[in-house]
């Protein structure tokens, strides 16, 4: 995914995501014409007019800035760094950009990161460990009044008490690991359609058209000569090489597809 919006994609999630109107709703609610608005939203140089950039500002209640991509501040105004309570460590990771920062504040901002941080508070500092070791002590308790009723190993109920034991580690890790998945599954289904995103491709078709191709050509060069089964071999690996990326093999010259056998 792209670190930062473009303008078109930022004026056509207002529209859809937030606003959720067609191109001509929007136009009738801000007298910008329909076809300007689309252009707004396909060009990848925005040519947008003073008129409509403080128009689309208003409508959509977000600053000039924020609408052109020059800020990912819709609402604060920019805060001293202070104000944030990081070190000095985490302020330089973000303001090296080392992660990408959009996907990190759509992160922060997802309804269950909430309750992710809170869990992860409640392990770090071992806020319910009493508890797990009381419910472990519990079970080791009635554990041993089944071994003084003369209870084996075998004995159902004690199996039960023997594999319901809570290991503190493996259980706060379960807990991390369910508050997670919802978010990042959230995150992955919302860019899935990105333009920087893997397609989906039918890959079973995709390998058999790369075989298909390689057998055909090693069919075609060994017809042509029969002592040339290790030019066929090549010329087919060089097909394959090609195919996988997306490379037109006709359009390489000679000496490009010397340089690649």
């Amino acid at each position: 995914m792209h670190t930062k919006l473009t303008i078109p994609e930022r004026l056509k999630d207002l529209r859809v995501s937030e606003k959720k109107m067609s191109l001509q709703e929007l136009s009738d609610a801000t007298d910008i014409p329909c076809s300007t608005l689309g252009n707004y939203e396909r060009a990848e140089n925005v040519d947008m007019s003073l008129s409509s950039l403080l128009t689309l500002a208003d409508f959509y209640h977000v600053s000039t800035d924020y609408l052109l991509c020059r800020t990912e501040l819709r609402q604060h105004k920019n805060k001293s760094v202070s104000d944030l309570h990081l070190n000095d460590d985490a302020v330089q990771i973000l303001k090296d950009e080392k992660y990408n920062p959009r996907l990190l504040s759509e992160l922060l901002t997802h309804e269950s990161f909430s309750k992710f941080m809170t869990d992860l508070e409640i392990y770090i500092d071992s806020f319910n460990d009493k508890g797990i070791q009381i419910a472990n002590a519990f079970l080791d308790v009635m554990r041993c009044k089944l071994n003084e009723l003369g209870a084996d190993s075998n004995d159902t109920f004690a199996k039960v008490f023997d594999s319901s034991h809570i290991e503190t580690e493996q259980y706060y890790l379960n807990i991390l690991s369910e508050d997670l998945k919802p978010i990042v599954s959230d995150l992955r289904n919302a860019h899935m359609k990105d333009s920087d995103t893997a397609s989906d491709i039918d890959y079973q078709s995709m390998v058999k058209s790369i075989i298909d191709d390689f057998t055909l050509q090693a069919q075609i060069t060994a017809d042509a000569n029969t002592e040339s089964s290790n030019e066929a071999y090549i010329n087919g690996l060089l097909l394959l090489f090609c195919k996988n990326l997306e490379m037109n093999v006709t359009q390489l010259s000679a000496e490009e597809k010397q340089i690649l056998k």
